[in-house]
C-alpha cells in the first residue's frame, strides 16, 4: 500500500505493478477521470516512459508502441493516408492566399511577412497530423515529399484561379495571356520548391522521433521551415516591387 512517505515517489505508480496493487484510500474520493484521450497521448504521457523507469531519456513505450502499429499497416493504406492529408492540406492553405488578394492596407506587408508563414505551415498541415497522432502511418521520407509536392500543387492552383479569375481583370492588363502563363509555371513552381524544403524538416522531425522512440516536436525542423518561408517572402517582396499583379 502507498504511504504518505513514497506518494509521489515514481516506483509507487500503478504502472510499475504487474501484481496486485492497493490504491491510497484517499483517491476513492477523487473523481471520474476524463476517458476521452487518444491512445498515443496516453502512451506518450505514461509513466512508463519516465527516465527513472527507463534508465534512458528515450521513451521506449512509445517507440514499441509505433512499431507495433506500424507493423499492422499496409503499404497501400499508408499511401492513401498520405494522399489524404496532401490534399486536406492544400485547399486549407488557401485561406492564406484568399486574405493576400483582399485590397487592405497592410497587403504587401502581409505577403511579404505573414503570408509564406501561413502557407508554408498550412501545405505541411496534412504531414504535421500523421506525425503527431499517427506516426506509424509514416515508413519513408518519401511520403513527405509526395505530400509536399502534391499539398503545394492542389494550394497552387487554387491560388491561381483566384488570382486570374477573381483578382485580376483581362481588361487592365496588355498581356493577360503571359500573366496566366506565368502564374501557372513560376508560382508553381515557387509553392512546390518551398513546400519540399519545408518538408526536408518534417524528415527531420520524424527520423529523430524514429531514433529516440519520443514524440515529435516540430522543433527540430524550424531551420527548414524558416528557410522555405524565406524563400517565399523575399519572391513575394520581388514580384511587388517588379509588378503589383503578380
Amino acid at each position: 500500500m502507498t504511504t504518505p512517505e513514497n506518494y509521489f515517489d515514481v516506483n509507487a505508480e500503478p504502472a510499475g505493478f504487474n501484481g496486485h496493487f492497493e490504491p491510497d484510500p484517499t483517491e476513492q474520493n477523487v473523481g471520474p477521470v476524463d476517458g476521452h484521450e487518444d491512445e498515443i497521448s496516453t502512451i506518450r504521457d505514461s509513466v512508463l516512459n519516465e527516465p527513472a523507469f527507463t534508465g534512458k531519456l528515450q521513451q521506449s513505450e512509445l517507440g514499441q508502441w509505433i512499431a507495433q502499429k506500424r507493423a499492422a499497416c499496409t503499404l497501400p493504406g499508408n499511401m492513401i493516408v498520405t494522399l489524404v492529408a496532401a490534399l486536406v492540406a492544400g485547399p486549407f492553405a488557401v485561406a492564406g492566399a484568399f486574405m493576400a488578394g483582399r485590397q487592405t492596407l497592410f497587403r504587401i506587408l502581409y505577403m511579404i511577412l505573414f503570408a509564406p508563414v501561413i502557407e508554408e505551415l498550412l501545405k505541411q498541415s496534412g504531414m504535421i497530423y500523421l506525425l503527431e497522432k499517427k506516426p506509424y502511418r509514416i515508413f519513408s521520407t518519401g511520403q513527405f515529399i509526395i505530400a509536399a509536392v502534391i499539398s503545394a500543387a492542389v494550394f497552387a492552383s487554387f491560388e491561381n484561379l483566384l488570382y486570374i479569375h477573381f483578382y485580376t481583370h483581362p481588361q487592365t492588363m496588355e498581356n493577360f495571356a503571359g500573366y496566366c502563363y506565368f502564374r501557372w509555371t513560376v508560382c508553381t513552381a515557387l509553392h512546390v520548391v518551398c513546400s519540399v524544403v519545408a518538408s526536408f524538416g518534417l524528415v527531420r522531425v520524424w527520423k529523430k522521433q524514429t531514433i529516440d522512440g519520443r514524440a515529435a516536436d516540430l522543433a527540430f525542423g524550424f531551420y527548414w521551415f524558416v528557410a522555405a518561408m524565406v524563400v517565399h517572402g523575399l519572391y513575394n517582396l520581388t514580384v511587388a516591387i517588379i509588378n503589383s499583379h503578380f
